[in-house]
């Protein structure tokens, strides 16, 4: 009595028995152990372990079972922390998959699983019909095959009771049928059973791959999750259970047959344990059980898969009423997958699954632990590196299995996470994306802070200022054009209501997912607009992550508030760029091909042009702008100066390595460079000038008076984007 109770004590400390599954539901040996386990004791213990064992001998087969086993024990460490942390519903590895990495990681597993669940009913069928034949070799396999799909079909589709009831027989019948092999002896093979001529070589990593899918089991017992009592305490006992029990069993038949039977035996005969075994028919039973017991595992969980993805909204509704629908649709599956295909071009696919599933396990318990989120208070804590190693472990033995199955089947992952992306599913339960993003983020920014930013690297980081009725559609199609995603890219607005502010957050967050536009917004409440959008650019950002460019909108008053906040972006080394755009002109906005970028070139302020360049080539580059002809201009006083800035050019142009750049200088002898401007660029879409600085001393009205003359000289051009490079960088380098 005491000894049970201090047995019992860890496991009541680590998975106390809360209720939040059915009161009525399956315990942890009918709901978890045994459909595990008798995945695990099938094909490969009665017809392959033998074989393997000769091929490689034993301390080869004993890191196998021990590398296998290891993966699958870690794993479900793994799992056990993860379901000590959750309360888990219906879908067994789909739903703790999606439930912590997301509805596409979730969909992409769920929907593999449902395949590898298909692979091994038509397995296990395939490899039953072989051995009753020998039994029965006057019929057919394809009737056989038909059969046993037959008689587990209306198996499966009876209550859940009444299939684990039958799988309890059949693990008696398991039981009895290793009992026999282990009460018998090598004696026992005839003298007409000899030993067969063979070249066959089997490498490390090819009975590697042959023994793994006997290591593939524990998600028959996650995919019963939904119809467990207790879900964590049952998942996280019955599976470590049932992998302990697996691995005793390999071992220990492993290293009975090496030493009872000569290794040229096993090589030759893979059903020589038929001979050993004390009672041979129970050893046929045993075939038998083990095969149509994974089989019918299968097909009970299977359907719980698609049910569950089907109430996810991944799959047709139609499939989520009752198990009975998703049952009848994976039996007409697997029948047809068992007669028209080969178990061991299927093998591969289960294994690849399988891992990328335990991976992904691991995964997520070894990023929890990293991140120490509040919410990850596991009752069993598996260590964090414990975890990692899982992860690293699941995927070298993808690729050591086999490298082109390992890539498929990571594709597959890729491009199902895609689909369900595209399609815009949100499930509603929070997951660990957040988390993960935040961390790599922080990470970043951290390292950002001791790295010396260069022009090299150099991208802007954009804050818009725009309205807070967003009907400032030109500098919002102008700035999500530089930016394309490659950079920050901040909406800023100024209301003067600040009662409104959560009411704007929300029309800017509905408006900005609608146009498609990824980026970050940052609303500011102040009565007076100028003073709000001066405490935006001062304030907004975060250590080397602040905004450094700022694209303004001309004010159509309070002139001398707006070039006091050029002044003070200019002197926090803010670039500046201000868009004078006419309503009417659409090629900002609308995508073509045959646009004309005008980038004009005074002679005096270098960096104005040198970073009026770059945004021209980043413009260039992107959907809106596709491969727009960008033309340097510029004004000289004679033929001679034309002649001499156009060999230059040719020098320079080389250097830029940019597409539809030309050249273009106009023999003009007035001293006022914005003079005739307006002429030469009457057919640009968009015309790049400098912003001449805010001198030191120089007061706001003259900076007034000079900005005033600049937009009264230049304000025939359609478009014009007025460059302040603010940033201490030699933009030059950034063309080297």
């Amino acid at each position: 009595m005491y000894l049970l109770e201090f047995i019992k004590r860890p496991f009541d400390l680590w998975f106390p028995a809360k209720r939040e599954g059915h009161a009525q539901g399956l315990g942890t040996f009918s709901g978890v152990y045994l459909p595990s386990v008798l995945q695990m004791l099938g094909v490969i213990l009665f017809m392959r372990l033998g074989w393997i064992t000769g091929h490689i001998g034993l301390p080869m087969v004993t890191l196998i079972i021990l590398m296998a086993s290891s993966i699958l024990f870690i794993t479900g460490l793994s799992m056990t922390s993860i379901v000590t942390n959750m309360k888990v519903g219906s879908g067994g590895s789909y739903y703790i998959i999606s439930r912590s990495l997301g509805m596409e990681f979730g969909s992409a597993i769920g929907i593999l699983l449902t395949i590898a669940q298909l692979i091994t009913i038509a397995v296990c069928i395939s490899a039953f019909a072989i051995s009753a034949q020998e039994l029965l070799p006057h019929l057919s396999l394809t009737f056989l095959e038909v059969c046993a799909l037959s008689g587990l079909a209306i198996v499966a589709l009876f209550p859940v009771d009444f299939a684990l009831k039958a799988q309890g027989l059949i693990f008696c019948v398991m039981i009895a049928s290793i009992a026999s092999v282990f009460f018998g002896s090598g004696s026992n093979i005839p003298d007409v059973i000899t030993a067969l001529p063979s070249t066959e070589k089997v490498s490390f990593w090819a009975a590697f791959a042959l023994f793994f899918p006997a290591a593939t089991g524990i998600e028959s017992g996650m995919a019963m999750s939904g119809d467990l009592k207790n879900p964590s305490r049952s998942l996280a006992i019955g599976t470590m259970a049932a992998v302990v029990t697996a691995y005793l069993t390999y071992a220990s038949l492993s290293i009975f047959l090496s030493f009872q039977v000569p290794g040229e035996l096993l090589r030759s005969h893979p059903m020589i344990i038929y001979y050993v075994s004390k009672v041979s028919i129970l050893f046929t039973l045993g075939v038998w059980g083990a095969t149509l017991s994974s089989a019918l595992g299968s097909m009970i969980t299977s359907p719980r898969t698609l049910q569950s993805l089907a109430k996810d909204k991944i799959l047709p509704s139609f499939l989520s009423k009752s198990p009975l629908v998703p049952g009848i649709l994976i039996i007409c599956l697997a029948t047809a997958m068992t007669l028209l295909t080969d178990m061991n071009h299927l093998l591969p696919i289960l294994s690849m699954v399988c891992l990328v599933t335990y991976g992904l396990f691991n995964f997520v318990a070894f990023f929890e632990s990293l991140i120490q989120n509040p919410s990850w208070r596991p009752l069993f804590k598996t260590p964090m590196l414990v975890s990692l190693v899982g992860t690293i472990a699941c995927l070298v033995s993808m690729f050591m299995i086999n490298a082109g199955w390992a890539f498929i089947i990571l594709i597959a992952v890729i491009a199902l996470g895609f689909w369900t992306t595209k399609r815009k599913l949100k499930g509603n339960w929070d997951d660990i994306r957040y988390s993960i993003f935040s961390f790599f983020a922080s990470t970043a920014t951290n390292k950002l802070v001791h790295i010396k930013k260069n022009p090299r690297s150099w991208r802007p980081n954009i804050l818009a200022i725009v309205n807070p009725q967003l009907n400032d559609s030109q500098i919002i199609n102008f700035a999500h054009a530089l930016n394309q995603s490659k950079g920050f890219l901040t909406y800023g607005a100024t209301l003067a209501d600040p009662s409104k502010v959560e009411i704007t957050q929300t029309t800017f967050e509905e408006y900005f997912r609608k146009k498609d536009i990824p980026c970050f917004f940052h609303i500011n409440a102040h009565e007076t607009s100028a003073h709000g959008t001066h405490n935006i650019v001062q304030n907004y950002g975060l250590g080397p992550l602040q905004p450094n460019t700022i694209i303004l909108k001309p004010p159509d008053e309070k002139i001398s508030s707006f070039c006091a906040l050029i002044k003070a972006s200019y002197e926090l080394q803010k670039n500046i760029i201000i868009l004078n755009s006419d309503p009417e002109n659409l090629a900002l906005s609308v995508e073509s091909k045959g646009k004309h970028i005008d980038l004009w070139w005074g002679g005096r302020y270098h960096s104005n042009f040198e970073l009026s360049l770059a945004l021209s080539h980043i413009l260039q580059s992107g959907k809106v702008w596709t491969d727009a002809a960008i033309t340097i201009k510029t004004l000289v006083k004679n033929e001679a100066s034309r002649i001499h800035m156009s060999k230059l050019f040719e020098k320079y142009h080389s250097v830029l390595r940019f597409k539809n750049l030309r050249f273009k200088p106009y023999v003009d002898d007035t001293t006022d460079f914005y003079a005739h401007i307006t002429n030469h660029s009457v057919d640009a879409d968009l015309t790049f000038l400098g912003l001449r600085a805010p001198q030191k001393n120089e007061s706001i009205e003259d900076y007034v008076s000079h900005y005033e003359t600049l937009m009264e000289k230049t304000k025939g051009i359609k478009s014009a984007a007025y460059v302040l490079a603010g940033e201490k960088l030699n933009f030059q380098r950034i063309f080297e």
